[in-house]
């Protein structure tokens, strides 16, 4: 009787707390879900796959997954690129090998899986990528719809509160979840003052601002881009930068390449880059693991073509494209003119993660870090905040939050941006957030506001 009683007090209590917060959860609901997942894209449903892949799907849905995602599960934003794929067809499909007696198994004879396999040698646009995946991602609703612990919440994420050892879950149709875990896998946003950005110390967009647009306004098909003519300067060198490059060079009348670090091309191995006379660092740009050149960094497909026409490896093909690289003072006086004379100033800088609002129990806003890569995690995708905080229970990565290169995800040394992708998704980087999201989650230091 008397356990009966403090176990009502302490319900009353802390529906009391609720109330004087001004925000009352559904206390007498189910039990809190093990992991909710913000987002439905490659990168949410990545430790899905490599939970199925590794036998371990039980293990995972047994603990109550909630999946939160407004449009289909699985392509993400790849479902509006005007991009090709940064890495062959043949890898999206390999995850299939591994399923054998699961219900993805299924897709191997469908024609998205077909229309894929077909472009298994050469870089698939990414509306077929995006095809397959939403078949994936309908067995992963059909998996979590079936499994009495499990929903798949057609919404978007509104808000989080971190409340003791919960995670409130607020959506926009007016749902309350709660959560042990949650992962924000939702996309991602440009940096945030791209237009106005410090490209070096000393080279600054701030006098231009008025004429740069972010590369997502050209990739993405639910932006609207400006007429690009004339002359225009794109800075950056990232995949994203050389596809942007790709999609306007014919309509151009000179086109600029605005770089920090070299251009990194991707090779299988050392004796492919050299015999392209290709110069790369043999320790620092070579991934350990796989032994290919700028595994992470190096640029594939078309953007390896224009890349390597520009660099001077390539005989009669792409229209060449002019290099101005930053590296020093002395180069700083090119950057500016072509700045200066630039009709379009296309920033590819990167992203940030598109994280909703955070806000500790007494509703103080929880600040994440962000660095020149963007959303700070540590290496098992924890976010950490302003102060340096790590929060164990909540996890980020995908665009604009990925994972640092290590030993476990691989990587050339001299990679310092994120790591990201379909593949990891669903092997390393997803085997990374499965193994974290299957024990409790711990942190050298006390969580406070």
């Amino acid at each position: 009787m008397r356990a009966l009683l403090a176990r009502f007090l302490q319900l009353m209590r802390a529906l009391l707390s609720c109330l004087l917060q001004g925000e009352v959860f559904l206390l007498f609901e189910q039990t809190p879900f093990g992991v909710v997942f913000c987002g439905g894209g490659p990168a949410a449903i990545g430790p899905i796959i490599a939970a199925a892949r590794t036998g371990r799907l039980d293990d995972l849905l047994n603990r109550g997954i909630a999946l939160i995602e407004p449009g289909p599960i699985g392509p993400g934003g790849f479902a509006h690129h005007r991009i090709a794929a940064n890495s062959l067809g043949g890898p999206f499909l390999e995850c299939l090998d591994d399923l054998d007696g699961t219900p993805f198994a299924a897709l191997r004879e469908l024609p998205e899986t077909r229309a894929l396999r077909a472009l298994a040698d050469v870089h698939p646009p990414l509306s077929v990528v995006a095809s397959f995946l939403a078949r994936l991602g309908a067995v992963v609703s059909d998996l979590l719809q079936a499994h009495p612990r499990c929903r798949s919440v057609s919404s978007t994420v509104v808000g989080l509160r971190l409340a003791a050892d919960t995670v409130h879950v607020a959506t926009a149709d007016g749902g309350r979840l709660h959560a042990d875990r949650v992962v924000i896998a939702s996309g991602g946003r440009p940096l945030s003052d791209f237009a106005g950005a410090e490209i070096v110390p000393g080279l600054s967009l701030a006098p231009h601002r008025a004429k740069v647009w972010h590369s997502e306004a050209f990739i993405d098909a639910r932006r609207r881009a400006p007429a690009a003519r004339g002359k225009v300067v794109i800075v950056g060198g990232s995949h994203s930068a050389w596809s942007v490059a790709d999609l306007i060079l014919s309509d151009v009348d000179e086109l600029t390449v605005v770089h920090r670090s070299g251009i990194r091309l991707f090779y299988r191995g050392v004796e492919q880059a050299r015999s392209d006379g290709y110069l790369f660092d043999p320790v620092r740009d070579v991934c350990p693991a796989s032994g290919r050149v700028n595994r992470y960094g190096g640029l594939r497909g078309r953007a390896f073509e224009l890349a390597r026409a520009a660099l001077g490896l390539a005989g009669p093909g792409p229209r060449p494209v002019r290099l101005v690289h930053v590296d020093g003072p002395e180069s700083r006086p090119a950057a500016e003119r072509a700045f200066a004379d630039a009709d379009l100033i296309v920033m590819a800088n990167g992203f940030e993660a598109a994280l909703p609002p955070i806000s500790y129990a007494d509703g103080t806003p929880l600040i994440a870090a962000v660095g020149p890569t963007g959303t700070v995690v540590t290496a098992t995708g924890h976010l950490v905040d302003v102060r340096g905080n790590v929060h164990p229970n909540l996890l980020a990565y995908g665009l604009g939050a990925g994972l640092a290169p290590s030993a476990e995800v691989g990587g050339e040394p001299s990679y310092t941006r994120r790591a990201d992708g379909v593949w990891l998704y669903q092997y390393d980087i997803g085997r990374i957030v499965l193994d974290d999201l299957l024990h409790t989650a711990t942190t050298s230091g006390e969580i406070h506001a």
